[in-house]
């Protein structure tokens, strides 16, 4: 790193070890950025030494690393080497040549005010005394050098001559400063050296050939708190235009690029790797601009950057700013060779890793390495406070970040590449330091995603790392809507920790909680159930089993809960069960957030023994409310399969296990029951047809009649017969065959052996109008063949004397007579016909139109409800036109079957 830090007494004296690009005048020159305030400085020197007009003291006044010694060093070679100095920088040869200039370095480095020197072969004690030495006229202050007093300005004039003469003064402060402890009669060696410093001044400004440039700190801060000392240099040049600041604003750029690479390569990879950056960026701004205006500004962002793109190749623009305008409010800070210290580590860890990026930027630098993170720390201090930090959340293998990386990176080997975690990290570090004027240190969210972006990486993946490293990271704070590093742990740590106290059970228990609550209202769900008894059986409602979160097929088969029901006994309702499979991934992820949730619950109860601020508090409640979302939606997503048994077509078993993917169902908005709901529509109904009934019943002349009862239990027992969501199904499609006389329905029922009829024929109904609440399904009820329920209503039985009484009950009663059927409505409850209407008082033909939307519907339904309870002929014309978005197989079942049963003069068209 010391290639980066200029020796001005070293270059001045030919000592051995200087580095050649300083020792040099070509060389040096080759390597210099020539800014224009150093060309100034250069040409206002020379036109001085030459005879010119101008000021005959020059103060340099810039920050630690500013270019200072530098410029020293620039004018130090081209006044001795103008030959080499011209030939490496052909910009210098229109500067004035002084001819042979006599030169003098004075440095506060180098002197020592208790230490003589002897470079010049005479040994010298005080800065006028080193100053004749060098000029070959000592004799003149010899007894001024050896009493320490300094001497006045005719003295000096005649030390300084009338030929060209060049004062070269570096770090004037530093001498003086060590001088002030040293008592010389009734001064200080200090106050001397400022006496003798002033002198000096007023002499070169008399001598018409000679010129003295002299460097000061910028800023008291970098004084040390020699404030005194350094107002009074100051005075020393009153003129403004006599300051001058060799490198400032963007020349720090160049400066850093001339020094750093020999080659910058083909200029259209530059033009190509900034037009890349700037449609990146364009991209990213214009997907979240709204208006107008912000169109615009986005894309003169982009503009802009590819601009400075081009500029700083192949530092990234961003990176540059931060270290000039941040770290420069440091006091620790270098400016221009705090600049080239670090971006040498930094290129060099780059250049022996390979790196690939096009540019390097805040996120590219490689705190793994140790030359990179020590000259970091060296510019922007605060080592021992952040090194534990650094290893922590950037550089260590369990480092917050990495978890972050891998999480974010686990679909895309491209974002795995990128590391976007680290990336991220790694630039909020750069930028915890330093801040600009009127600003809060850190980061805002839209200049750090500036700053990280690179061909491949979206903005929305960069917010994503943010999210996650917010809860990751240990010593990442988010204050004041800007992300930094402090020293001390946030609140993720203390989450973490109130986290680990939390046993597994009690985390379970809340998942079950939440996982009970989405799950609530919803009719014959079975949850976790720990073996098949667990299930309830025999009962006529589909059953769907959220099996527990850490089962395994490997040691409990789904079969067994098929199969099986309490105590080992056979399962009988095996056709009304479906089971639904974790998946143990979104588990952990359902476990991991609700237990951060109880966590930040913990604390913010104890909210008064930690004495946190109104800040952490409503960090805390964020945390909370996160927690509580993520884990909801990991709930949500907990289950990836609904399996259900169906007949099977091989023979080799009575059934398969039929899966249901649920991940590839629509989860926006609906809820984990209604997936698996429509997972399994294509398998289990809400409706079934009258026909569909029939046939599956078995009704003939082999079977006149069965049990509503045993109905059911075939329905949920065997393979064979259609799934159905529950029993009133089965009373709804009675209801229906029995309005269209597909088969007849009677409660009240006489049994002999296998023989079941029934008790009264009046209880028939058939062809007629039912609701499915009016359907028994009970072992007392019974579905009849419609040529048996016909023969049943048909048959008069005539009254027959009282039959014996007989001791055996098993011997059927006889039917009463049943009525003569009669059209639906046309009798009285006493079986009496009714009298007729008066002609006066009937409607005797009706036509109707009319136009219904929605809201009519109920009234409809009323209508022809009535209209179904009169005798004679209806002929009904519908034009249905409905739009909307509707379950297919739900708008099959609701609409289009219930009109195919009532006619065959149907056209459906849908889109």
């Amino acid at each position: 790193m010391g290639t980066y830090a200029a020796n001005l007494a070293g270059v001045f004296r030919g000592r051995t070890g200087i580095a050649p690009v300083y020792a040099d005048a070509g060389r040096f020159y080759q390597a210099t950025y020539l800014t224009k305030k150093m060309g100034e400085l250069l040409t206002d020197v020379m036109d001085v030494l030459a005879g010119g007009t101008g000021s005959h003291v020059l103060q340099l006044r810039t920050p630690f690393g500013g270019g200072k010694t530098h410029s020293l060093v620039a004018l130090l070679h081209l006044v001795r080497d103008r030959a080499a100095s011209v030939a490496a920088c052909p910009e210098l040869k229109d500067i004035v040549d002084p001819g042979d200039v006599q030169i003098a370095v004075l440095s506060g480095e180098e002197l020592d005010p208790l230490s003589p020197m002897n470079a010049t072969g005479v040994e010298t004690h005080t800065l006028w005394g080193e100053l004749a030495a060098q000029l070959g006229r000592y004799e003149l202050v010899e007894q001024h050098d050896m009493t320490g007093s300094a001497p006045g300005g005719d003295v000096l004039r005649q030390v300084i001559g009338d030929g060209p003469t060049l004062i070269l003064l570096d770090e004037v402060l530093i001498y003086v400063e060590k001088a002030m402890a040293l008592q010389r009669a009734e001064s200080t060696a200090g106050r001397q050296a400022m006496l003798f410093v002033q002198a000096l001044t007023e002499a070169i400004s008399a001598q018409p050939r000679a010129a003295m440039v002299y460097s000061l700190q910028a800023s008291v801060g970098e004084a040390v708190g020699a404030e005194g000392l350094l107002s009074d240099l100051d005075k020393l040049v009153a003129r403004v235009d006599a300051k001058r600041e060799p490198v400032s604003g963007d020349e720090v750029l160049r400066v850093v690029q001339r020094r750093l690479f020999a080659d910058f390569g083909d200029e259209e990879i530059h033009r190509e790797v900034a037009r890349t950056y700037s449609d990146v960026l364009r991209r990213q701004l214009l997907a979240t601009a709204e208006t107008g205006d912000a169109r615009r500004e986005a894309e003169a962002a982009a503009d802009s950057l590819e601009k400075r793109v081009l500029a700083a190749y192949p530092l990234h623009p961003d990176l540059l700013d931060l270290m000039y305008h941040r770290w420069g409010s440091l006091p620790s800070y270098q400016r221009t060779r705090g600049a080239l210290q670090f971006l040498a580590a930094v290129v060099h860890a780059l250049w022996q890793s390979g790196a690939k990026s096009p540019l390097i930027g805040p996120g590219d630098i490689d705190f793994t390495d140790e030359a990179s993170r020590g000259a970091f720390f060296s510019q922007v201090g605060e080592r021992e406070r952040y090194t534990s930090v650094l290893s922590s959340d950037v550089t260590s293998e369990g480092a917050g970040c990495t978890t972050v990386d891998r999480t974010l990176g686990a679909d895309s080997p491209t974002i795995a590449q990128l590391r976007v975690g680290t990336r991220v990290a790694t630039a909020i570090m750069l930028y915890s330091f330093g801040a600009r004027e009127g600003e809060d240190r850190g980061v805002l969210e839209s200049d750090l995603v500036r700053s990280v972006l690179v061909p491949g990486l979206t903005r929305n993946i960069v917010i994503s790392a943010l999210h996650d490293l917010r809860e990751e990271e240990l010593y990442l704070h988010y204050t004041g809507r800007r992300y930094r590093f402090e020293p001390t742990p946030n609140l993720t740590k203390l989450v973490r920790d109130e986290a680990s106290k939390l046993s597994s059970n009690e985390v379970l228990t809340e998942v079950r909680a939440e996982l009970d609550k989405q799950l609530q209202g919803n009719k014959g769900v079975a949850l976790w159930p720990e073996t098949p008894g667990g299930i309830p059986d025999e009962r006529s409602l589909f059953t769907v089993a959220y099996l527990h979160p850490d089962w395994s097929e490997d040691r409990d088969a789904p079969e067994r809960f098929i199969e099986q029901a309490g105590k080992g006994s056979p399962r009988r309702y095996r056709n009304g069960l479906a089971l639904v499979l974790p998946d143990k991934a979104q588990f952990d992820l359902a476990r991991h957030a609700i237990r951060l949730r109880l966590a930040a619950k913990s604390l913010l109860d104890q909210h008064k023994k930690y004495n946190f601020s109104a800040e952490q508090i409503e960090e805390l409640q964020d945390k909370a409310a996160n927690a509580r979302r993520d884990g909801s939606a990991a709930i949500g997503a907990a289950y990836s399969t609904v399996t259900i048994p169906t007949r099977s077509r091989s023979g080799d078993s009575p059934y398969v296990l039929e899966p249901s993917d649920l991940r590839t169902m629509l989860a926006a908005g609906r809820a984990l029951h209604e997936r698996v709901v429509e997972a399994l529509s294509q398998r289990v109904f809400s409706s079934v047809t009258p026909a569909k009934l029939v046939a599956l019943a078995g009704l003939g002349p082999d079977r006149k009649a069965v049990l509503c009862a045993d109905l059911v239990d075939w329905f949920y027992s065997y393979y064979e017969f259609t799934k159905l969501w529950d029993k009133k199904v089965i009373a709804s499609a009675i209801a229906n065959a029995v309005k269209t006389s597909e088969l007849g329905y009677t409660v009240g029922l006489v049994r002999e052996g296998e023989e079941i009829a029934p008790r009264d024929a009046r209880q028939i109904r058939f062809g007629e109008r039912l609701t499915a609440d009016e359907i028994d399904l009970s072992d007392d009820a019974a579905i009849l063949w419609h040529d048996y329920a016909r023969e049943c209503l048909q048959v008069t039985i005539e009254p027959a004397p009282k039959a014996p009484e007989s001791d055996d009950p098993a011997t059927p009663q006889p039917m009463p007579p049943a009525p003569t059927p009669s059209p639906q409505g046309g009798s009285s409850s006493s079986g009496a016909p009714s009298a007729p209407a008066s002609a006066s008082d009937s409607v005797l033909e009706a036509n109707i139109e009319a136009v219904l939307d929605r809201s009519g519907l109920f009234n409809l339904r009323r209508a022809l409800s009535w209209l179904s309870d009169q005798p004679g002929q209806v002929r009904i014309e519908i034009n249905i036109h409905a739009e909307g978005q509707y379950d297919r197989v739900s708008f099959r079942n609701g609409l289009v079957e219930p009109l195919e049963e009532a006619t065959e003069d149907l056209d459906v068209n849908t889109q």
